[in-house]
Formats: structure tokens, C-alpha cells, sequence
């Protein structure tokens, strides 16, 4: 087995290893305590705003958006969430097609609305983040958007 082969069978056992434990529900996140209580209130609430999580990698985002969506929806949760990861499908098509079609046919009964969580969203070109705007006050109503990135300022003040 070659170094490179090595190092990529090392990461994909990580890989796996970080989904086999990543944390479900909200009382399953430590160190974040501020931040889980602010997002329990909203779920409590059935007040789910818009929300941009920005910070460097392993600090929980993702984590935080899944739970989000399982304390909504229990286990009608991954027919109501979309994850997209930005840095693999950046371009202003992806928001356009699979965005817009994921809002636009989405629906469940019981639930005011459904979420996409776009990962790594400052990976965005600037048009698809002009298109993402858009398409988020128009479907405001059915659909909430979950934005994660490493970097706020890479997002545009619009959004």
C-alpha cells in the first residue's frame, strides 16, 4: 500500500468515526452551551429563523443543524432537511436547480417548514449567493435556510 493510499483509508476511518459519533440531539453537544440553549428556545418556540453558523472547522455547525432538524421533525428528519455542501457544488446551477426544486416541492403535513442546510457556504461564486438570496425570500414562507462557513466575511451583506 502506497503513503498515499495509506493516508486516504486514515481519513476516510475518521470519516466514519465522526459520523458514527457525531452528537443527535442537543443535550448531546458540549462546549457550546450559549449557542444550544439560543437554538432549543427557537425549536421551542416554533420560531426558526434563517441562521448563518461561521467558525473554523470541528466546532459543531453541522452538528448543530442536524439537531436542529431532529428535535423538529424526530424521525421524519432527513425527508424534511436538505444538506448541500457548497464547496462541492458552487455554482449558481446548483441554486437554481436543486435549491429552488427542494423548496419549491417540499412539504409536510404538520410542519410550517422545511430546512436546507448549505455547508460551507462562503465557497459560494458571488451570483450563486445573489441567486441564494433571492430564493430565500421567496420561499420564506415554507423554508428555512441553515448557512455554515468558515468565513462570515466571504458571504455577502445581503444574506
Amino acid at each position: 500500500m502506497s503513503e498515499g493510499d495509506a493516508s486516504a483509508e486514515a481519513k476516510a476511518g475518521r470519516e466514519i468515526w465522526i459520523e458514527k459519533y457525531r452528537p443527535e440531539s442537543f443535550d448531546d453537544i458540549y462546549g457550546q452551551e450559549e449557542i444550544v440553549d439560543r437554538l432549543r428556545s427557537y425549536v421551542e418556540r416554533d420560531d426558526l429563523p434563517h441562521l448563518l453558523f461561521a467558525g473554523p472547522a470541528g466546532i459543531g455547525k453541522t452538528t448543530a443543524a442536524t439537531a436542529i432538524a431532529r428535535e423538529i421533525y424526530g424521525d421524519d428528519w432527513e425527508s424534511n432537511f436538505l444538506e448541500l455542501n457548497a464547496s462541492d457544488e458552487r455554482g449558481i446551477d446548483v441554486v437554481r436547480d436543486r435549491i429552488k426544486n427542494f423548496a419549491r416541492e417540499s412539504y409536510s403535513p404538520g410542519y410550517d417548514h422545511t430546512i436546507i442546510f448549505l455547508d460551507e457556504a462562503d465557497s459560494l461564486t458571488s451570483d450563486a449567493q445573489a441567486a441564494l438570496r433571492r430564493t430565500m425570500e421567496q420561499f420564506a414562507d415554507n423554508t428555512r435556510f441553515i448557512l455554515s462557513c468558515n468565513y462570515s466575511s466571504e458571504i455577502i451583506d445581503p444574506i
